[in-house]
């Protein structure tokens, strides 16, 4: 499969599932992250990280308690690969959004618009609300 399609497929899964934190089965953006990364680089990190908190609080414990302070320091630890400027994001890349509520948020580069995950359903956002992108593949 293109990754065109890998990623097509991969969010139509994600995005049509209710939002859940830390449940793979029916995901917030962080589990949509570990998804896109499995199918495009054949890892196991929905499995990894399944569970791992149950709340934007537990959250945000689990991410400190392995060390990180940010998910942008998470995702370069996690990929082993430092992040790029925004503006080199490719479509289907993994990107760190900061939103209006301050908080950060994991999305995917769909080319010019970048989608993330919410309890309220998928929002779409611009460049300037990107803060680090990450190539997969």
């Amino acid at each position: 499969m293109n990754r065109f399609r890998t990623v097509e497929a991969t969010l139509e899964r994600e995005l049509s599932t209710p939002y859940a934190y830390g449940d793979p089965d029916r995901s917030d953006c962080f589990m949509m992250g570990c998804a896109l990364v499995d199918a495009i680089e054949g890892r196991r990190m929905s499995e990894t990280y399944a569970g791992a908190y149950s709340s934007l609080a537990g959250a945000q414990r689990a991410l400190r308690k392995r060390g990180f302070t940010s998910l942008i320091d998470f995702w370069a630890a996690e990929l082993g690969r430092p992040g790029v400027a925004p503006a080199e994001a490719r479509f289907g890349d993994l990107v760190v959004l900061l939103l209006a509520d301050g908080a950060e948020h994991v999305g995917v580069c769909l080319g010019i618009r970048f989608v993330t995950k919410t309890p309220e359903g998928r929002t779409f956002h611009d460049l300037s609300q990107v803060t680090k992108a990450f190539h997969l593949g």
